[in-house]
């Protein structure tokens, strides 16, 4: 049950950013920008670390909505649970530096030393790829704490929903105005 009392008691993303559009809006094109925008990490890659960032911090909503994206961008199942389990045995080696800067970012930032960003060039990461990863974690760790200060959890459906659209639209603010308004019963005339 979320915390404000404006909130219906299955709360999404929706009655956060549309109850005050005026400071949320900038947001949409961030987050399009650093999920979808030109970078050498596939979507599917960029997924994979929100969902890292949320099973990090717990974020019931984030995690959920973020896992379903991945895997519909065709992240295996097993490679879910092994972040779950904090194991990187299951992924490629030139993926494991950014799981490692990922978690360390997340959990103990203040602890980010060069030898963490030199793991990922060594591999052959080039610098912008490290400040998308950077980006990634930041925005997540931000989202996060959104959703669990006001106790927005979803639910399955809204997750499963969610993983759909986000996969196949992204973050586009109209499309995800027409998959708010549909979810709600608003049928075009």
């Amino acid at each position: 049950m979320p915390y404000l009392k404006r909130m219906p008691a299955i709360a999404d993303m929706r009655d956060l950013i549309f109850y005050n559009r005026g400071r949320y809006k900038h947001m949409d094109a961030f987050t399009q920008n650093v999920l979808r925008g030109p970078s050498e990490l596939s979507p599917k890659e960029r997924e994979l670390i929100a969902s890292y960032v949320s099973i990090n911090n717990s974020c019931i909503y984030c995690t959920g909505v973020h896992v379903e994206v991945a895997i519909a961008f065709g992240v295996e199942t097993t490679k879910i649970e092994a972040l779950k389990n904090h194991d990187f045995v299951a992924f490629e080696p030139k993926f494991i530096p950014i799981l490692h800067l990922v978690k360390k970012l997340t959990q103990t930032p203040s602890k980010v030393v060069q030898s963490d960003i030199d793991a990922m060039v060594v591999v052959g990461w080039n610098e912008q790829t490290v400040e998308d990863v950077i980006a990634i974690t930041a925005l997540f760790n931000y989202y996060n704490r959104m959703m669990d200060g006001l106790g927005i959890r979803g639910s399955q459906f809204l997750y499963d929903e969610a993983g759909v659209i986000l996969a196949k639209r992204g973050y586009k603010f109209p499309s995800i105005v027409v998959w708010f308004l549909k979810k709600a019963g608003w049928k075009r005339e």
